[in-house]
């Protein structure tokens, strides 16, 4: 059983717990040696400050060894879904798509780190607590942030997606990626059928929706992998259980409903052999998955 989670953190005001440690996960593997990094993120620390990290490669090596247990299991999807997640963004920017959508953007640094796509208007939409921390950290931080539009939504009080998009100048007439990482299994069912619904009706034929998805058997405790269940119990008793769980039939049949087309779809093990190198720090543990998919 779960540990009874207590209220939501962004309900009481709090940013989001697992959007810093997802950034703790890109800051180690930042301070890699270039040869051994995922994703390499060098914004990724000053979201975290207070947060005890490595400042050498030896050091990060060291960190990786001795969290291999508790938190590898998640190194290749925090990093290499972002990588997947990017690689769909470039193709869009290439065949002229001019407008990222972030949902549950956290703690992401793509528009800061992607700064080739000087075409692309960016909108980073998210729960009001996480957003306003966000933007006080790049202020004390004196990152200088490309042109983005912050968009503070919450989600599970049914908020108009379309509705906050539309007042940042965001143009349904035109095809967009939407990026909705580290989101879907936090959220009720009903929020995450509404917000795939919601999508469909905003985005443009053309647009490209990149999400990924926690396991059902996560939520039912019948997955294989112990560390899994206990980094479940953690981020519940923390008070972000995960809340929705699919399989990759359930997950496509999902967006087919909502008015998507999955065009690929992709597990763990996938991302490590497209995205993992010869010699890759992270394990291949097949808890999660990812769904490209086109509106048509």
């Amino acid at each position: 059983m779960l540990i009874p989670h207590e209220p939501s953190r962004m309900t009481a005001g709090l940013a989001s717990n697992t959007a810093r440690l997802t950034a703790r996960i890109r800051a180690v593997d930042a301070a890699l040696e270039p040869g051994r990094r995922m994703l390499d993120d060098p914004y990724a620390r000053a979201f975290i400050p207070g947060m005890e990290l490595p400042d050498t490669p030896a050091d990060a090596e060291r960190w990786l060894t001795e969290n291999a247990w508790q938190e590898g299991p998640f190194f290749a999807i925090v990093l290499l879904r972002q990588r997947c997640f990017e690689d769909y963004l470039r193709r869009a920017a290439a065949a002229g798509v001019r407008q990222a959508v972030l949902l549950g953007a956290g703690y992401d640094s793509t528009s800061l780190r992607l700064t080739d796509l000087t075409a692309m208007r960016w909108y980073e939409v998210d729960h009001p607590s996480t957003q306003a921390d966000k933007l006080e950290l790049l202020g004390q931080s004196g990152i200088e942030t490309p042109d983005v539009h912050y968009v503070p939504v919450d989600f599970e009080a049914g908020a108009s997606l379309a509705d906050a998009l539309a007042g940042v100048g965001f143009d349904p007439q035109e095809p967009c990626v939407v990026g909705w990482l580290g989101v879907a299994f936090f959220l009720r069912p009903d929020a995450f059928r509404h917000t795939l619904k919601e999508l469909s009706e905003l985005c443009a034929s053309g647009s490209t929706l990149v999400f990924d998805y926690m396991d059902q058997s996560v939520l039912d405790h019948t997955t294989p992998y112990p560390a899994v269940l206990s980094k479940a119990q953690e981020v519940g008793a923390r008070g972000e259980p995960y809340l929705t769980g699919l399989t990759p039939e359930t997950a496509g049949e999902a967006v087919r409903r909502a008015g998507f087309w999955p065009t690929a779809q992709l597990r763990i093990p996938d991302l490590m052999r497209e995205y993992g190198g010869a010699d890759p720090y992270c394990s291949a543990d097949d808890f999660m998955g990812m769904v490209v998919a086109e509106r048509r």
